[in-house]
């Protein structure tokens, strides 16, 4: 359940979550039920300094009927600045600080150790700043454009006490583009990322009648480390970091291409790759992806385990207002991968078809759907469902 408010310069978020698992191995009483989630967030302009600032509030509440419950609060305020130089230079600057609130209890339900935090009240506060310098060299090649940017970032925050704080949205934390050049590489608010760090990498883009060529690689260097917050494998566990990249190539509106991926520094062992290519417009194409983490993580971090999987899709739209759709998902995992596996190596995990018809007033489909392991409560077989959305009421 959800009720948000949004409009140019603020958003609120009042709402209340609960879980069904997933997995085979998944013990439904303590799946966390999230009662109430509360985030507010304003955004100001600041003549006197220049930038803008943003104002956050957030709280939350994390109960099991069967164990840990967190509740956590916090208000924060971030500061940006844009500027260009004369010579062409982009200059980013950021400052920010949160003062955090938690109270936690039966921390010692939760299996993983680094997850639980102490009990009940804990207190923090963080202080960050940081400049980026990117600047862009743009020029012909090939008959295109090409445009060149190396990009320099430092980032300056104090120690702070995280493993005294509980780690329930942090978890699944792994280096990656999308992420380097964050302010915090945590994917949530519980863990924050202390210590100075360098950030460096280059951006690359080709632009050519009908083709695109865009890459990014990059890698940073922590200047001091104190907690050992980082799992061993996540590639940020070192002072030097592993090297993560993407590179994008479209080919007209026909071929997307896209290519992640994590080496790892000491060995140059590939740690995370995961390719998706689409074939096709969007209203007919094919479409394939595949994955492989091989990141050597403890077992007992269940959040961050190796796996290996294939997905493929099609869309064939044989009429102006009718389609038919296809999707698989298939385990590739074994037991070298992950010594929890029970797969043999090729598994099946999912297929699905459907048939749907769309016009400017409904859209309207059947799907069949066979999942070939338990889900919850819901036992391995064959679902099939009716969708029907009615458009434009109200208008």
């Amino acid at each position: 359940l959800n009720l948000e408010r949004l409009d140019t310069d603020s958003y609120i978020s009042i709402a209340g979550w609960a879980f069904q698992g997933l997995r085979q191995q998944d013990v439904q009483k303590r799946i966390p039920i999230a009662l109430p989630a509360i985030d507010a967030r304003w955004r100001l302009e600041t003549p006197g300094i220049g930038g803008r600032v943003e104002l956050q509030a957030n709280s939350l509440a994390i109960l099991r009927r069967d164990g840990q419950d967190t509740q956590r609060a916090f208000a924060s305020a971030r500061w940006d600045r844009r500027t260009l130089t004369p010579w062409g230079q982009e200059l980013i600057f950021t400052g920010f600080a949160r003062a955090d609130a938690y109270h936690t209890d039966e921390t010692a339900s939760t299996a993983t150790v680094i997850y639980r935090g102490d009990e009940g009240w804990n207190g923090r506060v963080i202080a960050a700043a940081a400049a980026e310098a990117r600047w862009p060299l743009i020029g012909s090649l090939f008959g295109g454009t090409q445009r060149l940017t190396p990009r320099l970032q430092l980032v300056v925050t104090p120690p702070t006490p995280n493993l005294s704080i509980p780690n329930e949205d942090s978890r699944a934390v792994d280096l990656e583009d999308s992420n380097l050049f964050a302010l915090n590489r945590f994917p949530g608010y519980d863990r924050w990322e202390d210590g100075s760090r360098v950030t460096y990498g280059v951006d690359w883009a080709l632009n050519r009648p009908n083709v695109a060529i865009t890459t990014t690689v990059g890698q940073s260097y922590r200047l001091n480390r104190n907690e050992l917050i980082f799992p061993e494998g996540t590639g940020l566990t070192d002072r030097w970091s592993d090297i993560v990249g993407r590179t994008r190539v479209q080919v007209g509106r026909f071929i997307d291409l896209t290519h992640r991926y994590r080496v790892d520094k000491d060995n140059f062992a590939v740690r995370r790759n995961e390719l998706d290519l689409t074939v096709g417009t969007t209203e007919s194409y094919a479409r394939v992806g595949y994955l492989r983490l091989n990141r050597n993580v403890d077992t007992s971090v269940e959040d961050l385990r190796d796996k290996e999987e294939l997905r493929l899709a099609g869309r064939w739209k044989f009429h102006r207002y009718w389609s038919v759709f296809g999707a698989t998902v298939l385990d590739l995992t074994n037991q070298d991968e992950d010594p929890l596996s029970i797969s043999d190596g090729i598994d099946p995990v999912r297929h699905r078809l459907s048939l749907d018809y769309e016009d400017d007033c409904l859209a309207l489909g059947i799907s069949w759907r066979r999942d070939y392991e338990r889900l919850g409560a819901v036992r391995e077989g064959s679902t099939f469902v009716l969708r029907l959305s009615l458009k434009g009421l109200g208008r």
